[in-house]
């Protein structure tokens, strides 16, 4: 009698713990994928990523404040248009700068996280321009002027990002294409580069993008939650499949990374706190055409062009340069 009492109350316990985990995995998926969430605004952001509200002003700030003036500055040349993508239910929006009509360089700069293309891309992009290259600069979907709720985590976006791809096409046919992202937006490329690209696409560039959906949730989980990820993200992974359209381990950089032969340059900051620097090296690893890493010591989450902008942006050039096929800098 009382081994059936104990095994009862062994059910029961399993059954509150199965709901509870159910629980916080709907929860957790709801704050992280749902752009009208609250949560990320309120206190994720400085949870997550605590280097971004530092109040004191460092010669960091004073950089960061020169970049984002002058990437405003060039977000409004006359050169510059809108350009509008309708794509299932969803309408993408991105700025596209065209200085060079007649030169068939170009990059498209891909954004981060609750972020936009603005904010995160204008700066690159201006010296993608300076460097003689056309560039389309996407808001993501659920990010800035684009449409929809549900935040794609790169693996939505990479198959967006091909409409891209075509969008430059129509503009320019001869285009020769660099796919430049950081953080989501590194991620973004790097499952876009498993897919079949244009032969146009010559390269890509990388910044702190995260190996999967699920080592990243994982990761955050643990160091911001104190959580395990068994059993949250194993419930999370069908949810999120059947709510927002795609499994967390399926949305793989390392996977896609594997079937990628393009050059690729990564970049990560040892100070990053939000991807860590284990994600860096197994993305680098895991490509399978020529590539090259550059590491940008106590630099932060997407900051590495902050920290040592001078030595990021010509490292970029130089590694396109010298490895991706008819792209050259204006030095030549």
């Amino acid at each position: 009698m009382q081994m059936k009492w104990l095994l009862g109350l062994l059910i029961i316990f399993a059954m509150i713990g199965v709901v509870f985990s159910v629980y916080i995995a709907n929860y957790f998926l709801k704050i992280a994928l749902l752009k009208d969430n609250p949560w990320y605004h309120k206190k994720g952001h400085r949870l997550l990523n605590p280097d971004n509200f530092q109040e004191r002003e460092t010669r960091y700030t004073k950089i960061e404040e020169q970049q984002k003036q002058e990437g405003e500055a060039f977000w409004t040349e006359p050169f510059a248009e809108d350009r509008w993508l309708k794509i299932k239910d969803e309408t993408l929006y991105a700025r596209c700068f065209i200085p060079y009509p007649d030169n068939h360089r170009w990059a498209i700069c891909v954004h981060g996280y609750r972020s936009n293309g603005k904010r995160d891309m204008a700066y690159t992009a201006l010296r993608f321009a300076e460097e003689g290259y056309n560039v389309l600069v996407p808001d993501l979907r659920a990010h800035g002027k684009s449409s929809g709720n549900k935040i794609g985590m790169g693996w939505l976006d990479r198959l967006d990002l091909l409409s891209w791809l075509s969008e430059v096409l129509a503009i320019d046919m001869e285009a020769e294409i660099i796919l430049v992202g950081g953080s989501m937006g590194a991620a973004t490329v790097m499952m876009a580069s498993g897919e079949k690209l244009p032969t146009n696409v010559r390269g890509l560039i990388v910044d702190c993008g995260y190996t999967s959906v699920y080592d990243e949730f994982k990761y955050v989980l643990h160091e911001s939650f104190h959580l395990p990820a068994f059993p949250i993200l194993t419930i999370a992974n069908q949810l999120a499949l059947n709510n927002y359209g795609f499994q967390l381990k399926t949305a793989s950089s390392v996977r896609q990374l594997h079937k990628n032969t393009l050059p690729t340059f990564f970049i990560h900051g040892t100070g990053d706190r939000f991807v860590p620097m284990t994600m860096f090296e197994e993305n680098l690893a895991a490509t399978q055409g020529i590539k090259k890493g550059l590491i940008v010591a106590k630099a932060p989450h997407l900051s590495s062009s902050v920290y040592e902008p001078e030595n990021y942006y010509s490292s970029i050039f130089e590694f396109l340069e010298e490895n991706c096929p008819a792209v050259k800098t204006t030095s030549d």
